[in-house]
């Protein structure tokens, strides 16, 4: 087993990268039992939390904690900067979902990889080596970054086989998607990664908003074929996501709510997507 790992990219906040590594993380554990990581390089932390709080929700049998949250003794800043190893950050989220938490301590990182690794290739190298001992462990690795052009984001990119494009229907997304794209294209020329575009996700489409469609049109123009048929269009219960976890609420009967359902299932639409086009390769 060797991880195929995915940095989840824009350089704009707000646009739903994290609930895009959220989501595809737990689709690939939950419904195709595949052994899945999501490693958190955000020093906010967002992830982190979503997956404690989605931890919560799920009993024991299914790897949760039924109301007990995980308490992350160790995070990828002690990985690191204090040399941790880092099997001994992972936490279990749910049943072949695991996570390597973020906190506000990893802000240092940047400081202290500049001054130990001044050369940028080294940095990258670093985080890779660090995080190496994982990649035989876990079928899927999705890595969540901060919507910058920092040591954060440039080692994800380093590191990553695929890169998964968040666009959000606004025109600074639209420009901030295409300033990764070109990005991507010079860090990928400059330092000889094989890193690929696997597709460009349609975030949050307002469909009744004039403007949002004609983005929704030119974006097609312009990532033809990479951009994700699926549309993520504003959705309450992604909303209530980051402040509940990842729900899969049942009826009396066994099947899924309807709101649940049907995030559940364009996630997972989003997900086969994503492993159609890795075929294009």
């Amino acid at each position: 087993m060797r991880a195929k790992k995915y940095v989840i990219g824009n350089f704009k906040g707000g646009v739903g990268k994290s609930t895009v590594a959220q989501m595809l993380g737990f689709e690939s554990a939950y419904h195709y039992n595949l052994k899945t990581l999501i490693v958190d390089l955000d020093m906010q932390g967002n992830t982190s939390d979503v997956m404690n709080l989605t931890h919560m929700n799920y009993s024991k049998e299914d790897g949760g904690g039924e109301n007990t949250p995980i308490n992350f003794e160790y995070t990828i800043a002690d990985v690191l900067m204090e040399d941790i190893p880092v099997e001994k950050a992972i936490y279990q989220v749910i049943n072949n979902l695991d996570i390597l938490p973020a906190d506000m301590s990893f802000e240092e990182y940047d400081n202290w990889s500049t001054v130990n690794y001044p050369e940028s290739i080294d940095r990258f190298k670093y985080m890779d080596e660090k995080l190496s001992p994982l990649y035989d462990k876990y079928d899927v690795i999705y890595i969540d970054v901060p919507p910058s052009i920092s040591n954060f984001s440039k080692s994800a990119m380093y590191i990553a086989d695929w890169a998964i494009v968040v666009l959000q229907t606004q025109v600074k997304s639209m420009r901030n998607a295409m300033q990764y794209l070109e990005y991507m294209d010079f860090f990928t020329e400059t330092f000889e990664s094989d890193l690929k575009v696997v597709g460009v996700i349609p975030f949050m489409l307002e469909t009744g908003d004039s403007v949002d469609k004609e983005m929704y049109e030119q974006a097609k123009d312009i990532y033809g074929e990479h951009l994700i048929k699926n549309v993520v269009l504003k959705n309450a219960r992604l909303k209530r996501y980051d402040g509940s976890g990842i729900t899969t609420e049942r009826t009396k009967k066994g099947t899924l709510k309807q709101w649940d359902r049907k995030t559940h299932e364009l996630f997972i639409a989003i997900f086969d997507e994503l492993k159609e086009h890795e075929t294009w390769y």
